[in-house]
């Protein structure tokens, strides 16, 4: 578990690591690993789709378990969670953030051990202002692959950097390099679910690349999870291209609206949408939808 945690309460719907404290008959109260002194209470009816007599069957002390947020009392200090309403999808990535997270602070912990810098100073010094920036450590390496100069942002000695610099380098040319994108798919016809399925089996099928995987995950209603794991960026971002191209083809002969959304990673406060088919009822629920408040919003269309 990374070092630093969020202030304040979650927002409802939002998906959170936990950890199960306390079990009672009817409940159980879990504590909220990201968060300063959160704790939510899941009750039996939401601990699993299937019926449950014993909750212990199901989660025990000290489990790490995603849940989804579903209330939220801020006078009171009560959050009700949910366990069985996160998808399969939704608990695969929260696992992959927090093992990417951790990871990324364990590179920068290790350099800067090197220069008698503990991990508590580097958040004292720089790390607290990246996460409040660009959203967490690994958004800030992510952005360092395409703008190497973000190092320059630590207030941290030239050395302390470079060693930094020396770790995400090593990172970078050890690993592949997965790219996601979440995507809708919107089945217009009236045989909907299986032009779905066809579309999606036609799209994975486009790609014949030996060094490079397709993955398209269903995560919840029309949302789908796009992942292309690859020996580099470039090479990522050129099949993610293809299939957007191959997207647009096909769509016009299965009847399917594509969504997509991104985040830009440049600045944390800037969120960038883009739409094949979307029209003004859409956008007004989107932007309910999304907590878009204190944020800059940007609409793209091809």
């Amino acid at each position: 578990m990374v070092f630093y945690k969020k202030k304040g309460f979650p927002k409802e719907k939002d998906i959170v690591l936990c950890k199960v404290k306390k079990i009672l008959p009817h409940s159980v109260f879990a504590e909220l690993l990201e968060y300063e002194n959160k704790e939510g209470m899941i009750h039996i009816s939401e601990i699993s789709s299937r019926w449950t007599k014993n909750i212990n069957e199901v989660v025990n002390i000290g489990k790490i378990i995603v849940c989804r947020v579903e209330k939220v009392d801020e006078q009171k200090g009560f959050i009700d969670l949910s366990k069985k309403r996160v998808t399969s999808g939704e608990e695969k990535n929260k696992k992959n953030e927090e093992k990417n997270e951790n990871r990324i602070e364990k590179l920068i912990e290790y350099s800067c051990k090197k220069h008698k810098i503990t991990i508590e100073d580097f958040y004292k010094k720089s790390g607290f202002k990246i996460v409040e920036e660009y959203g967490s450590l690994y958004n800030f390496y992510e952005n360092y692959i395409e703008q190497p100069s973000v190092l320059n942002e630590l207030t941290l000695s030239k050395e302390c950097i470079n060693d930094i610099k020396a770790s995400f380098e090593s990172l970078v040319q050890n690993s592949r390099v997965v790219v996601k994108k979440n995507i809708k798919f919107f089945a217009k016809g009236a045989n909907g679910i299986n032009d779905l399925k066809e579309f999606i089996k036609k799209i994975t099928e486009s790609i014949k690349d030996k060094d490079s995987t397709l993955k398209i995950t269903y995560i919840n209603s029309p949302e789908y999870l796009v992942s292309i794991d690859s020996v580099d960026y470039k090479t990522a971002n050129s099949i993610f291209e293809k299939i957007m191209s191959k997207m647009k083809e096909l769509s016009k002969k299965f009847n399917i609206s594509v969504l997509e959304w991104f985040i830009i990673v440049k600045n944390a406060k800037s969120i960038v949408w883009k739409e094949n088919v979307l029209n003004a009822k859409m956008i007004i629920l989107l932007k309910n939808l999304q907590n878009l408040s204190n944020a800059m919003i940007i609409q793209k269309r091809d």
